[in-house]
């Protein structure tokens, strides 16, 4: 019985820390959130941003009834730097975008906070081109 006991303590305190979602680095939350944006995963976006951007986002989205994330044209990417200052951190990455049919690269921004000691990324502060058109297509 006491083992019992400690196990569903066990299990309480892990959901009640939010489980496993989040990134150990601030590397790791942009490649998350990266990869998510590629393969156009909703779910797997939401909880790589922030919790509060997540929720407003999908608020929206099951309100409209369709995928913003679809249209991703992220080819490919390459984390070149990461620049940390407390619960924050700024990771800089070579993104290659299909544009008219070519490749284009650039270095862009993903912003990463710490919350509930787990790295997300906010797209509040990140580079303006992650965030996709928020009118339902014709």
């Amino acid at each position: 019985m006491k083992n019992t006991c400690a196990l569903l303590l066990i299990c309480l305190l892990l959901a009640a820390c939010g489980g496993d979602e989040g990134a150990e680095s601030p590397e790791q939350a942009a490649t998350m959130f990266l990869e998510a944006l590629q393969s156009g995963d909703r779910e797997d976006i939401y909880k790589a941003i922030t919790r509060a951007e997540g929720e407003s986002f999908q608020k929206i989205d099951d309100r409209l009834d369709y995928n913003r994330w679809d249209d991703s044209n992220i080819e490919e990417f390459k984390i070149v730097g990461t620049e940390l200052d407390g619960n924050r951190a700024k990771v800089t990455v070579l993104i290659t975008r299909e544009i008219d049919d070519k490749p284009v690269a650039a270095e862009e921004l993903v912003v990463c906070v710490q919350e509930r000691n787990r790295w997300k990324v906010t797209f509040s502060a990140s580079s303006k081109t992650f965030m996709p058109s928020g009118k339902k297509p014709d």
